[in-house]
């Protein structure tokens, strides 16, 4: 009797398939990791490269974003200084304060422990004061290293830090920035998204009252604004790692017959 022909191809000695299906490349593997890599780091080296202009040419004391910040300093004091705009002094001046380290400092310590109370974890405490550490120590070096004059132009006083970056807007988007990031991670997305944006508008008006109190140079806001960024960046990729990593015992396993299975 004629056997039927199968598309199989030809079997191996013990029934097995004597083929097996194609499998992509070392190389195309590996060039897809780059580029997924490169792409997570687009945010943080975009920042860095700007964070490293506002430095350079502050400390030169020349260049595009000097000429910015004197143009930004006359448009908002002539704004200030309008009649119709006295009204907002108050609240300029009430926006400032919240960028201090008591106002925002409470806000981030109750958000990381509300976060660690919710998830039973210690990670969003350690995140937060990791990150709070890291921009002080860069706000302060940067402080007293580049020694910047504000708006005033005055003279600093030989007790005084400099005015780049702003430690204000610095406090601020580092404290108010990771409260969201952290409060993000015990709700919905929906309700992520909103304190995500919502932490966004607060840091932005912050920084603007500092330009309308004549408290600091654009750049030293900006330059802030990055430095905090890359922080919140290797935040949030951290957040991310510590609340996926298992955190129980495995179960129990046992040896069940001779043939060595696991029973749960």
């Amino acid at each position: 009797m004629h056997r039927p022909s199968s598309d199989t191809g030809p079997e191996q000695a013990g029934g097995r398939p004597g083929t097996t299906p194609p499998v992509p490349g070392r190389w195309s593997v590996h060039s897809q990791y780059t580029r997924r890599y490169t792409r997570r780091l687009a945010v943080p080296l975009i920042l860095a490269i700007v964070l490293l202009v506002l430095t350079v040419q502050v400390m030169a004391e020349s260049g595009p974003s000097i000429a910015l910040d004197r143009i930004v300093r006359d448009g908002v004091r002539n704004l200030a200084d309008a009649t119709a705009a006295a009204w907002l002094d108050g609240p300029m001046h009430t926006l400032a304060d919240l960028g201090g380290p008591l106002p925002a400092g409470l806000a981030l310590a109750a958000a990381g422990l509300f976060a660690a109370w919710r998830l039973r974890r210690a990670y969003p405490i350690t995140i937060a004061a990791g990150a709070v550490l890291v921009v002080t120590v860069a706000v302060i070096g940067g402080k007293a290293l580049i020694g910047r004059t504000g708006p005033s132009e005055s003279p600093l006083p030989a007790d005084q830090w400099g005015f780049f970056p702003s430690g204000h807007t610095a406090t601020s988007t580092i404290c108010y920035g990771t409260a969201a990031l952290l409060l993000g991670r015990v709700g919905s997305a929906r309700a992520a998204r909103r304190w995500h944006r919502g932490a966004g508008v607060l840091c932005a008006a912050i920084g603007f009252s500092l330009l309308w109190c004549d408290y600091h140079w654009l750049a030293d806001v900006l330059a802030a604004w990055a430095l905090c960024g890359i922080v919140l960046w290797a935040a949030a990729h951290l957040t991310t790692r510590m609340a996926t990593r298992p955190t129980g015992r495995p179960a129990d396993r046992t040896t069940t017959g001779s043939g060595g299975r696991l029973a749960r």
